[in-house]
């Protein structure tokens, strides 16, 4: 134990003081004063006067420490194996050190510094990891907010520097649930809708929107890639559509049309079809 955890020890063990103690220790100061004989005063009352009032402050200190520090009991950093949490300014930022662990390990987190919000990591294609699927709070305060991200944002998850964060301002005292997307495990099935067109996903550089199945399936066979089909059925005005349950594959035809890919799992794409072709597109609107 060094001298300084010590003095901690001392401090935390002695009552706040009342305005009474503080009125008798100034009299003390005063009484000790009077002690030194006249023709001394003048040499020494400065050096005397500066001891007594240094071990006041000692002593005040003392008492005053544990009241005077801390005034937020709310700790500011915590971390296990699966999340590690820090207070940065006006919000809270935890890091997620392991997007597979078990989902009670980031509540323990959370809760360990009184923030009372549930974090579920789901299933995601490359483009939306680290984006929220669902968000809900009951928040008490305009200023209750959540969100969640990769850091820096817009960069890619897995690479050296890029983390997935939750953020949470200070004070929140609300209640909390958060739903974002992690890597997915092989074979998982992802959680979230996305445009398999996009950059980084399983059919990038390629439109499948309007082509045939049969025309689709060529591109697919050549990138390797699984499909499976979510039949569609357009209104007749091409606004909006109906959707049957998805792989329903045994009914499909080549002829039939797709009207867009999405992200299934690795490796694999679904197709959103129909049997007949419409003026509009029932999916993305052109």
């Amino acid at each position: 134990m060094n001298e300084m955890t010590e003095l901690e020890r001392l401090r935390s063990d002695v009552p706040p003081p009342t305005p009474d103690a503080l009125t008798a220790q100034e009299d003390r100061l005063l009484n000790a004063l009077a002690t030194v004989p006249a023709t001394e005063r003048g040499r020494r009352r400065r050096p005397v006067f500066a001891g007594l009032l240094a071990a006041a402050v000692f002593t005040t200190a003392a008492v005053l420490g544990p009241t005077l520090i801390g005034q937020d009991s709310r700790p500011t950093a915590y971390a296990n194996s699966a999340i590690d949490i820090e207070l940065r300014g006006e919000e809270y930022v935890a890091t997620i050190k392991n997007p597979f662990a078990d989902h009670d390990l980031y509540t323990e987190g959370f809760k360990a510094l009184g923030l009372n919000v549930t974090l579920n990591l789901q299933p995601a294609s490359p483009t939306r990891v680290g984006h929220v699927f669902r968000l809900g709070f009951d928040g008490t305060t305009e200023k209750d907010r959540i969100g969640g991200n990769l850091e820096p944002e817009g960069c890619t998850y897995g690479r050296p520097g890029c983390a997935l964060t939750v953020t949470i301002t200070k004070g929140f005292s609300g209640k909390g649930t958060i739903s974002l997307g992690r890597p997915a495990k092989p074979g998982e099935t992802y959680q979230n809708n996305a445009d398999a067109r996009k950059k980084g996903e399983s059919l990038e550089g390629y439109d499948p929107n309007g082509r045939t199945v049969a025309e689709v399936l060529t591109e697919t066979r050549r990138r390797g890639l699984e499909v499976t089909f979510q039949i569609i059925k357009p209104h007749p005005d091409g606004n909006g559509f109906s959707m049957s349950p998805r792989e329903q594959s045994a009914t499909v035809g080549g002829h039939w049309v797709v009207w867009a890919a999405e992200p299934h799992r690795q490796g694999a794409v679904r197709l959103l079809v129909s049997e007949k072709r419409v003026a509009k597109n029932p999916v993305h609107g052109n």
